[in-house]
């Protein structure tokens, strides 16, 4: 049989198959009408047409010719079929900066890589021109499909765009010097829209080929015209949601009503500005989730933006919010919600799927992990996703939760999409970090969205803080604690109990369920515990706090600090950042409703009760923490008498700051005497390597270890990522049957897995060691299950079996 040679995509059931011509057009046509940055276009339609040029090699073209023939199971793995596009950009564009950052990108289509290797010193071009491939046939066979004239034409123009991409990022560069605040440097954002650029290739690459197996017409995505309208229909609902159920609603607290409504008119007039770089930064309470999200839908429209992105740091707040962001706008199919947590309804799981790969929806609700991942990790899923950010409005909710390690590639982040990608950034918190200029990689200057932060803390003063750190010398051990609780419980009737690790707040429990009168309401919060259990419990607590007719305590780890929406009396903090003690304290008196000030205590604990030498951002904290407890003890005036003063909240940071290791905000490599900031920039370690290879500079504006810091790359460190599933209640158990079944039809164990999220818990390798035969393995050993005993109706995971649990 006659080998067709210009194949793309073959299918062996239908016999159908896809030309090179239409596959690189299809792609072309999608990036182009995809990309929303104007200096992109020409260079990503470029790419689109010349990214599986090596598919026209024999091998390729045979291996394909024996699929049609004899079924998927003769597909030949490991053929290379970037290499070829690559090297054909460089002979064909004279220009040698701009057919590297091209071929990069084509080399990285199907993974990302290094530019310079960091072992041996061999860059990347060097590489895959020794790479053996059917070039010369290639090449013949490509110029038979397009002309070359046309194409050389098509190079210049890609000339001209990338010339001005990189004339933008030398303007930054230069302003930045000049400013003296150092906000960046070129390597990284020339990386970063490299990243971008492959961000398109991909997704147009995966559509494309996903739409030929389906047998479907190329799919688009949502148009800004479509956008505009959903935005209009928004506004029109949350402004009858607000005057409706929040303004009106004399549970939020009438007094409070007055300022949340004063803050979130400041943010609807920001909404008509053309700036980009926004804080809000007011009390706990004060409406942040809504008033943000008001400025952004009257931004949206006004600045023709495809997407708003709202982003929170933990699952708790993300669920909470984006259930009230759901009833805010009226609209809940234009909410994507992607964190591991979301269950679909039935028949719904492939269109999720979709989604959460290319975040095509209007609103986007998130966690920090998402976005990071989707910014800097190596997983072409996140990098995928990454030009979804371009011309949207993002809104990082308790921004003071990313992770100190990720300061500044967080910096550098909102620095390229704000200067760069057209793209509006809202950061939130009541504890702003302190945007003192550091050494490098500053964060641009930011506006006030609602003026000085000082201006409603008047206002919002729901709480005392008191410093209860030197009641007990060398700290409180738990019983200490415990009678302390107790005490407070009976004088302040509900008290919530804030403490830094899981294995102490698990043993203040049990303490005080030993102490306590059995008509007390005792709740236990942690990660032990599943997301199902979590949810159960926060509202069984919210239940009794309503109806006011019980004592009540919660011991919980910091997993309810930060936006959980309940209110208690009494707040017993131990000590930790002043960032978390007001956090904390959002959680007391929330709407002024005790008719007096809530106490919130900062308590010692002793290192046996607490054991936090393993926890060194902790005791950063805590010794940061102390300086200005020292200060307030010496001249509480410094601080406006108040602890969470701004000018409290400046000195911690500053503190906190201040003695941090030389390159902790860099993000600190194990195994390697380097930085991710440094290796998504200038590169120096590989760039000494290929001096000590090749005798000479590399000379290249593209000399970063992508690969490398992107494998690296990681929000949450690995101590809690051997997940489990727990038997936390029936329908847990029912699932785990049905998963265990013999010749379960793969769609329906996604099914099962994707509802058993909600029954998972994450746990060291160490706890999982310690547990021993008490998680069992199903589904041939990949999915791990707890035995019944050894989990606990009120705490979660135990290490020692519940005896009464094992009887029943």
């Amino acid at each position: 049989m006659e080998i067709k040679r210009d194949l793309a995509h073959v299918d062996y059931e239908s016999g159908r198959y896809q030309t090179m011509k239409e596959h690189s057009e299809n792609v072309a046509n999608y990036v182009a009408e995809t990309c929303s940055l104007s200096e992109l276009k020409i260079l990503v339609s470029l790419i689109g047409v010349f990214h599986d040029v090596g598919k026209l090699g024999r091998e390729n073209q045979e291996d394909f010719e024996r699929i049609l023939q004899y079924g998927d199971d003769t597909h030949k793995h490991g053929l290379d079929h970037s290499t070829a596009g690559g090297r054909l950009i460089r002979e064909l564009m004279k220009e040698k900066s701009v057919s590297e950052f091209i071929s990069t990108v084509i080399y990285f289509h199907h993974g990302m890589g290094d530019c310079i290797n960091l072992d041996n010193g061999q860059s990347l071009q060097q590489q895959r021109d020794e790479k053996q491939i059917d070039y010369d046939w290639i090449k013949k066979e490509f110029f038979q499909i397009y002309d070359k004239e046309m194409l050389e034409e098509y190079c210049k123009k890609a000339i001209q765009t990338y010339k001005e991409m990189e004339g933008k990022i030398n303007i930054f560069h230069k302003e930045s010097e000049i400013s003296k605040r150092k906000c960046g440097n070129r390597y990284f954002f020339m990386g970063m829209y490299l990243r971008m650029v492959l961000s398109l290739l991909i997704d147009g690459d995966w559509t494309d080929t996903a739409c030929f197996f389906q047998d479907v017409p190329l799919s688009k995505r949502i148009s800004l015209e479509e956008t505009q309208k959903i935005w209009n229909e928004c506004i029109e609902k949350f402004e009858q949601y607000m005057s409706k159920e929040i303004h009106n609603n004399p549970s939020n607290g009438n007094v409070l009503n007055t300022f949340r409504q004063e803050i979130s008119d400041l943010c609807r007039q920001a909404a008509d500005k053309e700036e980009n770089l926004y804080r809000l930064t007011v009390p706990t309470g004060a409406g942040k989730t809504l008033s943000s999200l008001r400025f952004a839908l009257y931004h949206a429209k006004k600045m023709k933006k495809q997407h708003i992105i709202y982003i929170a740091p933990f699952n708790s707040i993300l669920i909470q919010n984006a259930e009230e962001i759901r009833k805010a706008i009226g609209k809940a199919d234009v909410v994507l919600e992607h964190h591991c947590n979301v269950v679909c309804e039935e028949g719904e799981e492939d269109q999720y799927r979709k989604l959460t790969e290319t975040w095509d929806s209007p609103i986007i609700v998130t966690t920090a992990v998402q976005i990071l991942n989707t910014l800097f990790s190596a997983q072409k899923s996140c990098i995928r996703r990454m030009h979804t950010l371009c011309n949207s409005i993002i809104i990082f909710d308790e921004v003071q939760a990313i992770p100190v390690k990720c300061m500044e590639l967080f910096n550098l982040a909102v620095n390229f999409l704000t200067q760069f990608c057209g793209t509006t950034v809202v950061l939130c918190s009541a504890t702003q970090p302190t945007l003192a200029p550091i050494k490098e990689n500053n964060i641009c200057e930011c506006i006030e969205m609602a003026g000085r932060p000082e201006k409603y803390a008047n206002a919002f003063k729901r709480t005392d803080i008191k410093d209860a750190t030197e009641l007990y010398p060398g700290g409180m051990e738990i019983e200490d604690l415990s009678e302390f609780v107790k005490e407070k419980t009976e004088q302040y009737q509900s008290t919530l109990v804030i403490l830094n690790t899981t294995a102490c707040a698990m043993n203040t429990f049990q303490q005080l369920k030993a102490i306590c009168p059995q008509e007390y309401e005792l709740f236990h919060l942690s990660n032990n515990m599943c997301p199902q259990h979590k949810l159960d419990t926060l509202k069984s607590i919210k239940q009794i706090l309503n109806e006011q007719s019980k004592k009540i305590i919660c011991v919980s780890t910091q997993v309810v600090e930060a936006g959980v929406n309940f209110s208690f009396g009494c707040v017993v903090r131990s000590k930790a950042g002043l960032d978390n003690i007001i956090q904390a304290a959002g959680r007391c008196n929330r709407h002024k409703e005790l008719g007096r000030m809530g106490t919130v205590f900062i308590v010692q604990m002793s290192e046996k009760a607490e054991k936090l030498s393993h926890l060194q951002e902790i005791r950063n904290a805590q010794a940061a923490l102390q300086k200005v407890l020292e200060d307030y003890k010496n001249n509480s005036l410094k601080f406006r008498d108040t602890l969470d003063s701004e000018e409290a909240i400046k000195a911690y940071y500053l503190n906190y700051y201040s003695q941090l290791r030389t390159n902790e905000t860099k993000f600190l490599i194990d195994k390697q005497t380097t930085t991710i900031i440094e290796l998504l920039g200038e590169n120096k370690v590989g760039q000494l390597q290929y001096i000590r290879r090749n005798g000479e500079k590399v000379k290249t504006k593209l000399p970063q270890a992508f690969l490398t810091a992107g494998q690296a790359f990681e929000v949450i460190s690995n101590d809690y990522k051997v997940s489990v599933v727990v038997p936390y209640n029936d329908e847990a158990r029912e699932l785990l049957d049905k998963l265990s079944q013999d010749y379960l039809e793969i769609e329906e164990q996604k099914k099962i897995l994707k509802k058993l999220q909600r029954y998972t818990v994450g746990i060291s390798e160490k706890r999982k060691e310690k547990l021993g035969n008490a998680i069992y393995e199903i589904c041939n050993g990949e999915i791990l299950v707890l035995c019944d005993g050894y989990y606990d109706k009120e705490v979660g995971v135990v290490n020692e079996p519940n005896m009464e649990l094992q009887m029943l």
